[in-house]
């Protein structure tokens, strides 16, 4: 009976490995039937950093939506040092499944000069029970809830639908929760969405554009100058 040479079971394992970790930590799609192009939409970015042989890299953890035939999908991607750090509102260019629209490849990040038109603004309220944020950029918001009594975080990420000049109406696509014993992002559901119109509806706009009030709780929100989506 042959015996397995453990050199070359060794050096067939690292090349997987290696090839594993090239492409993100994940393995390769391959898709059965049709596909088509679509693009995403970044919602969330992440950088952190990686040592490896004395050199520290940055690495970019990208959360992004799409939509096909009036259905929210989400998912993520890694990007490695070579590639060009991502914005929130900019675009991706995604392979997608007909089939199953839910299994998607990223094609391609577009060049974007979005953040210039329409750059980032926060704004925040502070209350005895937490803090609420509302982050904006590029059309894309994300609005934060922390609770102290429950010590838990809440984010609702979504799209702006302009009404007029000064009025915007939420739009949410995912939201995410994390507290001590649990953290998940989950695409937004009726149930979900009924809860989140209850609070929040839409933004309007305060002059010189230093407040806003949501409604219909008639929440009121002051900007901040803070970076706040990471928090």
């Amino acid at each position: 009976m042959n015996k397995i040479n453990p050199w070359a079971f060794g050096i067939v394992f690292l090349s997987f490995f290696a090839f594993y970790a090239w492409n993100g930590f994940k393995f390769p799609i391959f898709f059965l039937g049709k596909t088509c192009k679509q693009d995403a939409i970044i919602y969330d970015t992440n950088i952190h950093t990686v040592s490896f042989g004395g050199q520290v890299n940055w690495k970019q953890t990208v959360r992004y939506f799409y939509r096909v035939d009036d259905n929210w999908y989400d998912g993520y991607y890694t990007l490695k040092g070579g590639q060009s750090r991502q914005k929130i509102g900019n675009l991706i260019s995604l392979e997608v499944s007909k089939l199953r629209p839910a299994k998607h490849r990223v094609r391609a990040f577009y060049k974007s000069d979005r953040n210039i038109i329409n750059g980032e603004k926060h704004f925040e309220t502070r209350q005895i029970s937490g803090y609420k944020k509302l982050n904006l950029a590029n059309d894309v918001f994300s609005l934060i809830d922390f609770s102290v009594q429950e010590d838990s975080i809440s984010k609702y990420y979504g799209i702006l639908h302009e009404k007029n000049d000064s009025i915007k109406e939420l739009v949410p696509i995912v939201h995410y929760y994390k507290s001590k014993t649990y953290l998940e992002y989950q695409l937004v559901g009726d149930d979900l969405r009924s809860q989140f119109y209850k609070k929040y509806q839409q933004v309007e706009f305060e002059k010189k554009d230093n407040s806003i009030r949501i409604d219909p709780l008639e929440e009121i929100f002051y900007q901040s100058y803070r970076n706040a989506y990471n928090e």
